[in-house]
């Protein structure tokens, strides 16, 4: 499969590149690198013990999209230092893709009508100067299935502000943490088995991939899984490697890795052209456990050597311990000049279920 799109399609990107580049390598600098490496593990042991949740089973599902958060306030504290503060945390651009994107979409209602009571991912603020401090909790499937309610009651709008900021990270993990999990749920009800069976058997992993994805190219030790609708284009590389050495797992190792392995089987759309990773914007490394299983992820971005093509990657390369193999999984998306943030989202939760099949819950087990 070759990337086949025309390359002038992203002549917007190439006159915006420098602005921006400018500004994602200024964000990252000040950025406070502790949200960046909480795992979503972690976070569950720390929202653990302050999540309520009502498991009724008669509840609505909830409304809304993943990446979208409302926040019910008074109009005075939204267009307040309050409403700067949050537009602030949870509006910052999000690292690796071309163009701005706000981390989260926002919306902002005064009173939770019945209707608002059923959207997905909510924050609800209240002032109360009769309270001597502030309380902060975190509730589940309050009014609806797959839904998550962060109440912050404060005696005063300072007091909001300073809320806001102590609870931002968990917040954003939180919300990232449930986003995922509603991917991931309703991609189980599409499966495409033959895919996955074939991954399976390949690279003795499993993993969660829906029915809109098909197997492009299957060769040696490699696979390509893609998915088109229209100028959209969703694309996982799969491949392993045996594990050698703990320095495979640094980033500049990874890095060259995956730039051989690209340059090897992703030709661009002209000859002597193919995918890389653009060495311009320094991804956004992770390294943690998932169910006990190492993980390091890279968020970045990627270009076509020799053409005009870029998007953002995502890349997740899990130990093997069993088999001493390093598994990686490499999800990227092209939409020139279009918005990017839920397609790499997307592929995140698909990544994030990659498993070696020892350790992962079939999937049978799954739906």
């Amino acid at each position: 499969m070759v990337l086949k799109f025309q390359a002038t399609k992203l002549h917007f990107f190439l006159q915006n590149e420098k602005k921006y580049l400018t500004l994602q390598k200024k964000i990252l600098m000040v950025k406070t690198m502790n949200r960046l490496i909480i795992s979503t593990l972690i976070a569950i042991v720390i929202f653990s013990s302050s999540c309520v949740s009502n498991s009724s089973g008669k509840l609505p599902i909830a409304v809304g999209n993943t990446g979208e958060v409302l926040f019910v306030m008074g109009d005075y504290l939204w267009r307040g230092a309050s409403g700067d503060s949050i537009r602030k945390y949870f509006s910052e651009p999000v690292w690796g893709l071309p163009n701005f994107e706000p981390m989260f979409s926002l919306t902002q209602n005064t009173v939770l009508t019945k209707f608002m009571q059923k959207f997905r991912n909510m924050v609800i603020i209240n002032v109360d100067p009769g309270l001597e401090h502030s309380n902060f909790r975190i509730r589940t499937n309050v009014y609806a299935n797959n839904q998550v309610v962060f109440n912050l009651d404060a005696p005063s709008a300072d007091s909001i502000i300073s809320g806001i900021y102590k609870h931002k990270d968990l917040i954003i993990e939180y919300v990232l943490m449930k986003d995922r999990e509603a991917i991931i749920e309703d991609y189980v009800k599409t499966l495409a088995k033959p895919v996955i069976e074939r991954v399976n058997e390949k690279f003795n992993v499993d993993i969660v991939i829906p029915r809109s994805y098909s197997l492009d190219v299957d060769r040696d030790n490699f696979m390509w899984i893609a998915r088109e609708e229209g100028e959209r284009m969703w694309g996982i590389l799969i491949w392993e490697e045996p594990y050698l050495r703990t320095s495979q797992l640094d980033t500049d190792s990874l890095i060259i890795r995956m730039n051989e392995k690209t340059k090897q089987h992703v030709p661009g759309p002209i000859d002597g052209s193919y995918m890389a990773v653009a060495p311009v914007i320094p991804p956004v490394v992770r390294r943690f456990e998932k169910n006990g299983v190492y993980s390091v992820q890279l968020n970045g971005m990627w270009h076509t050597e020799n053409a005009f093509m870029a998007g953002p990657y995502v890349k997740q390369t899990i130990v093997d311990v069993n088999r001493g193999k390093l598994v990686t999984g490499l999800g990227f998306v092209f939409y020139p000049n279009r918005e990017k943030r839920q397609m790499i989202r997307q592929l995140e939760a698909i990544l994030y279920t990659m498993m070696p099949t020892e350790d992962n819950p079939s999937v049978a087990e799954l739906r």
